[in-house]
């Protein structure tokens, strides 16, 4: 991935409503210790200005609270856990503790239309600063489900109708993608379990429901190992055989794709039902008897509900 994006951006991904209820600790509080004690260190923002925090600044003000409910004040705790941070002595966060995401949200339509209307008149410097505000007052998660997923259907929809041109199409969800894929790998530590293996049917392009899953598996602190596009099953299998992963994905979006996962159990071998075969998408949901040709277990119609489904098989 070529996203060019610094460090301290791309670790801090959580804004001070979602790190308040992550904590415990009181909005107002954290904008005191951040202008008394300039706490935590790290000083990450959006375009607008509002603060944003990493995994480790949430690590940080965990274990500040702890001092505080044992009876220490405000200044010597957070004295105690900067120099605990130095000396490589903080625990490690629990990935269980992060947000989990909503199984049903509401829709931001005004998010999606601003979003959408940038992307579509090529400004991707204001897509950026859209993206910075939405995250002052929403996790990943929550802009997933909400603006980027309504705005990747509302995409494919303008381009089969030829309200828009595949250049177009190919640069707004190529920059959706990037930001994915950039929430994807900054997500919590990973459980100590066999990953999650992603991929797209062989001949399949359309990614993005895959990738928005693969994304709120992640944050989950699921380990996931994602594949893409067009994946031919002679390629998976081997790569099946080399990883071990705990279960495999497989998405067809188009009745073509379906076809094609029916030929899954050709080429990849199980034992004892391991890895266990997962598949999804569109074609699915618009063609369900589409679901009794594939081999292996039906994830469901949503993203909500295939992600509910796998979590309930890794637990």
């Amino acid at each position: 991935m070529n996203d060019q994006v610094p460090i301290a951006m791309a670790e801090a991904l959580f804004n001070i409503g979602a790190v308040s209820r992550m904590t415990g600790i009181p909005i107002t509080t954290l904008h005191a210790w951040e202008r008394r004690y300039g706490f935590p260190h790290s000083s990450a923002r959006t375009q607008g200005g509002h603060r944003l925090y990493s995994e480790k600044d949430v690590t940080l003000l965990r274990c500040v609270k702890e001092q505080i409910d044992q009876g220490i004040t405000a200044r010597l705790a957070v004295n105690a856990v900067h120099k605990m941070d130095l000396e490589g002595r903080l625990p490690l966060a629990n990935p269980r503790e992060t947000p989990q995401p909503v199984a049903a949200l509401s829709a931001n339509p005004a998010g999606q239309a601003q979003l959408a209307k940038a992307l579509y008149q090529h400004d991707l410097t204001r897509a950026d600063q859209l993206m910075g505000e939405m995250l002052a007052f929403y996790s990943p998660e929550e802009i997933t489900l909400n603006v980027i997923g309504p705005v990747l259907a509302e995409l494919g929809e303008d381009w089969a109708q030829g309200c828009i041109t595949v250049t177009e199409e190919h640069l707004a969800s190529n920059y959706l993608r990037q930001r994915l894929l950039m929430w994807m790998v900054t997500g919590p530590p990973s459980r100590q379990t066999n990953p999650v293996l992603l991929a797209c049917a062989p001949g399949e392009w359309h990614e993005g429901s895959l990738l928005m899953l693969g994304l709120l598996l992640r944050r989950q602190g699921w380990p996931v190992v994602y594949l893409g596009q067009d994946v031919p099953f002679a390629d998976l299998a081997i790569f099946v055989e080399q990883v071990h992963p705990g279960a495999l994905v497989l998405v067809g979006m188009l009745e073509e794709s379906a076809h094609r996962l029916a030929g899954w159990p050709q080429w990849i071998k199980q034992t004892a039902g391991r890895p266990l075969v997962t598949f999804a998408g569109r074609v699915f949901v618009i063609q369900p008897e589409l679901q009794k040709q594939v081999p292996g277990l039906y994830l469901g119609d949503t993203i909500q509900a295939g992600l509910a489904r796998l979590e309930e098989i890794l637990h």
